[in-house]
């Protein structure tokens, strides 16, 4: 499965995109996959600030607080079986108008 991460997800990330192989996953749902993301995210390093080291927001955090689009689509129930050939967008919440 191709998931793509956008804005602050993709930061968190620390990629725009990776590939999830839902063989190993069994059964895999929504709600399994970011649970899965949130536990193998590594630690995020902190990014250099001026003279200071500002710590990026983890990515279990940000997941905590996205909506996710499954093959284009906005999907909210977390129960919802997920395929291989499935694509999932991470969507951080957007500020603006």
């Amino acid at each position: 499965m191709r998931i793509r991460y956008f804005a602050a997800a993709a930061q968190a990330a620390g990629t725009t995109e990776e590939r999830l192989d839902l063989l190993q996953l069994p059964g895999a749902t929504l709600g399994t996959v970011i649970e899965h993301l949130a536990a193998n995210a590594p630690a995020a390093a902190p990014v250099p600030d001026g003279p200071l080291l500002r710590r990026t927001t983890s990515l279990a955090t940000v997941l905590g607080r996205c909506s996710f689009l499954v093959n284009g689509v906005s999907e909210q129930d977390k129960d919802r079986v997920l395929r291989p050939g499935d694509e999932l967008d991470v969507l951080p919440p957007f500020a603006g108008g």
